[in-house]
């Protein structure tokens, strides 16, 4: 069990210890209240091929390259999204509605093997806070409780790195030390951040409550690395770099090309995990040209760091590894190691 760290937080002459914190025994039996005597969580996918899966959000970024991956692999997909885009991946089921509608979701829930659980508003600029918060929590929670009652074998939603508050706080906070890991102390600011942490405590809920086999993934910055060789990422980094540096070195310069996305969620299907926290996922090293501790000095400087060799990312990813045996495969310095953004020239023109 991890202790409680202080948080470190820029230009404050103080620290605070902060109160919640997620904890998950692997080994608990769960009962399902009313349905036979004790089950363990057990609902791990076997195989992907036959397996009917629903997709929440299916018609997204992450979503339809999931859904791509899936229907490879040879499961039977529906997706479920607010409306059709413009070029949606073929050879599926589709449903159209919203997952705060509790008749939709139980509808698409029903007969189904699996949930991918990637619905509702990705970040910010989404809408109000009100908005965010309905769709992202209240979303999450029908989805887990009709896949309670439809005795799904297995839920996978998206959490995010901001599920712990730090990036999008508008207080100078920063982790607690580097590298940091999934129990790091949450310090919640904003509603994005806090339905994510909300999502994780339903998901918890559900898992001792109902016995239901789940798995969350903290997505970091998801983006077509791919995409025009790599310039439109390019700019993307760079202009974060340049409008919220505090945010980055939160995040650890990390990011996830949608394809390794797409195979840490098919990963989640098939292993049996904790229901939370949510699983780290990135790409292991940054996107940065310099070192890491090159840019933590730069950036973080009065936050204690562990030896972190050459550009790997300042967040442990021993779960990812361990609880679902996934690594990333694409890098950005393989798509154009030009690409790189460099601190010294990130509040210069874009490339």
């Amino acid at each position: 069990m991890a202790d409680a760290r202080p948080r470190q937080v820029q230009g404050a002459g103080h620290t605070r210890r902060p109160r919640c914190r997620f904890r998950y025994r692997a080994d608990a039996r769960l009962r399902r209240p009313g349905r036979g005597g004790p089950v363990t969580s057990s609902g791990a996918l076997p195989q992907l091929s036959g397996a009917r899966v629903l997709v929440t959000g299916g018609d997204g970024l992450i979503g339809a390259a999931v859904v791509t991956h899936l229907v490879a692999d040879g499961a039977e997909v529906t997706v479920l999204d607010r409306e059709v885009a413009a070029a949606p991946v073929t050879g599926v089921r589709r449903l159209t509605g919203s997952v705060t509608d509790r008749a939709v979701v139980a509808d698409a829930v029903a007969g189904q093997d699996a949930v991918v659980h990637l619905a509702g508003r990705a970040g910010l600029d989404r809408g109000g806070p009100a908005d965010i918060y309905t769709d992202n929590a209240l979303g999450t929670f029908l989805v887990l409780q009709a896949s309670a009652d439809a005795a799904v074998r297995k839920v996978v939603y998206a959490s995010s790195i901001n599920a712990f508050g730090l990036p999008l706080n508008a207080r100078p906070v920063l982790p607690s030390r580097y590298p940091w890991d999934e129990d790091e102390p949450a310090d919640i600011g904003d509603a994005y951040s806090l339905s994510k942490q909300a999502n994780e405590a339903a998901a918890l809920m559900f898992a001792r409550r109902e016995g239901l086999s789940m798995t969350g993934l903290r997505y970091p910055l998801v983006r077509d690395i791919r995409e025009d060789g790599g310039a439109v990422f390019g700019r993307h980094i760079r202009a974060a770099l340049r409008e919220d540096p505090r945010r980055q070195a939160c995040e650890g310069w990390t990011y996830l090309d949608v394809r390794d996305a797409a195979a840490a969620t098919a990963a989640a299907l098939t292993h049996e995990t904790p229901a939370a926290p949510g699983i780290l996922v990135a790409a292991p090293r940054t996107y940065l040209r310099q070192s890491t501790a090159q840019a933590l000095a730069r950036h973080a400087p009065t936050v204690p760091s562990g030896d972190i060799p050459g550009r790997d990312v300042p967040v442990r990813l021993d779960r990812a590894r361990e609880l679902l045996e996934f690594e990333a495969a694409v890098f950005l310095e393989d798509v154009d190691p030009d690409l790189l953004a460099d601190l010294d020239e990130a509040s210069g023109a874009d490339r």
